[in-house]
């Protein structure tokens, strides 16, 4: 099984990372951050991909090729709390960038790849753009980008319903990983980031039989 995974450098994309590294389900793995961080793996192939540089997703095409992939996880995410009324445009648009146009783009190339692995998409949502859930001043750029996320998870299943590909979003409470502690300094989590990840592994492993097209609250609360 062929696995890529945005995001790995640190946080629930890393725990995935470690995760894959072990499983004897998994035989490669794509390793992708805007950090270039690098793997030393027989299983690993390194990727840089960052979401607001325009050659990023040039560069992958090439060097996926033809390659089937069989899970993609679009984990990779930035979060920055202020207020809209003081929010600078620049920043709320790299949150877009980054949780929703980067996932766009990126399934848009894939589409042949994930086609002929028969993927299964996982996008990383939140309970911040989770319809019906409590919502908290300073997160509506990031609350917005992720509700965007999962609407075009519900549409792209739609539209590739005849395909091969299965389309799932899980829509996360907080987790306590660095991003969610330097955007929220004094709150704590009660769940950790390799307690999440493992439950997002053995979904997007095994769940795509059962579960088709779904924005699924994962989440003891709705921080």
């Amino acid at each position: 099984m062929n696995v890529f995974i945005t995001g790995v450098s640190r946080g629930i994309g890393k725990e995935l990372l470690n995760l894959a590294l072990v499983s004897k389900e998994v035989t490669k793995i794509y390793a992708c951050s805007s950090s270039g961080s690098i793997w030393e793996s027989n299983k690993v192939i390194n990727c840089h991909l960052d979401f607001c540089d325009e050659d990023s997703l040039v560069h992958l095409s090439k060097l996926l090729g033809a390659e089937k992939i069989n899970v993609l996880i679009n984990n990779a995410g930035y979060l920055h709390q202020e207020l809209f009324k003081d929010m600078d445009f620049l920043e709320a648009k790299k949150m877009f960038d980054i949780n929703f146009w980067g996932p766009y783009r990126l399934v848009k190339q894939m589409l042949p790849n994930l086609i002929s692995g028969n993927g299964h998409v996982v996008n990383i949502g939140s309970m911040g753009g989770f319809q019906g859930s409590g919502k908290f001043p300073g997160l509506a750029a990031y609350s917005a980008s992720k509700a965007a996320l999962a609407n075009l998870t519900e549409c792209l299943a739609e539209e590739h319903k005849e395909d091969a590909i299965t389309f799932n979003c899980l829509a996360l409470g907080a987790v306590d990983t660095e991003m969610l502690k330097k955007a929220f300094p004094t709150y704590h989590a009660g769940l950790t980031a390799s307690a999440m990840a493992q439950y997002i592994f053995d979904f997007a492993l095994h769940a795509s039989a059962l579960i088709k097209g779904k924005v699924l609250p994962v989440s003891s609360s709705t921080p």
